[in-house]
């Protein structure tokens, strides 16, 4: 059961490169049209230009990612903790809790992103986030040979 639920995670966790990708795009793309408009739509010599800027778009795109990216972090976690219960390895127990203890940091990173989009967005983070993925893609590869070694 557990190499069926680590081969789904692997799948998941290339969605989950793809996912920060387009947010991050997205995000991105949104605080260009914002400056571009609230520099290009007045005398931009003026004082009132600079002030125009309108985070209300790319907030709102930086709190879905975090709200879809929270769920990523949720499965991690189920993931590990039914590692500690099932694989009995001490290689999947220090890999378990290494996993938690990293995806408990990102949950609060993340947290942190929803909670203050003006102040965090999420194309600042995504560069945390890929790392993220491709620390869990190398305990997931761990954990699926473990899986299969094991009969578990």
């Amino acid at each position: 059961m557990m190499r069926i639920f680590y081969i789904v995670a692997m799948c998941l966790t290339i969605a989950f490169f793809s996912v920060c990708g387009y947010y991050s795009e997205q995000v991105s793309s949104a605080k260009y049209n914002a400056y571009d408009y609230s520099y290009n739509s007045s005398d931009p010599y003026s004082y009132n230009s600079y002030n125009n800027y309108d985070y209300s778009k790319d907030d709102g795109i930086t709190q879905e990612a975090g709200y879809i990216t929270m769920a990523f972090f949720l499965m991690y976690v189920v993931l590990y903790l039914l590692s500690i219960i099932k694989i009995k390895t001490t290689t999947m127990k220090v890999f378990s809790i290494i996993g938690l203890s990293l995806t408990g940091i990102f949950m609060i990173w993340d947290s942190i992103m929803i909670s203050s989009p003006s102040s965090i967005s999420f194309d600042e983070t995504a560069p945390g986030w890929i790392f993220y993925g491709v620390v869990m893609l190398a305990f997931l590869i761990v954990g699926t040979i473990h899986s299969f070694r094991k009969k578990v």
